[in-house]
């Protein structure tokens, strides 16, 4: 899972269970797609706005490169799945 540790953080005191975290990011990924009438979760421009969107739902901007990660195990699952 894109090597997230069980317990996530971004230095900012606030910690959040990484399996929790990859639902509420599928969650969040199918909303998108569905008000952005996205056929794929893999368009680079969806992919932007996810990270985005996980970031903020994390806590704010410090949380980008987890949320990049997040949003990246969770289309890795869909793919496989």
């Amino acid at each position: 899972m894109n090597q997230l540790p069980e317990i996530l953080h971004a230095g900012d005191g606030k910690t959040i269970d990484r399996d929790l975290a990859v639902q509420a990011t599928r969650h969040i990924l199918i909303a998108l797609k569905l008000l952005l009438d996205e056929s794929t979760l893999q368009d680079e421009i969806f992919m932007d706005v996810a990270d985005r969107k996980v970031a903020y739902m994390l806590g704010g901007d410090h949380w980008h490169i987890i949320a990049a990660k997040l949003v990246d195990a969770v289309l890795e699952k869909e793919g496989s799945a």
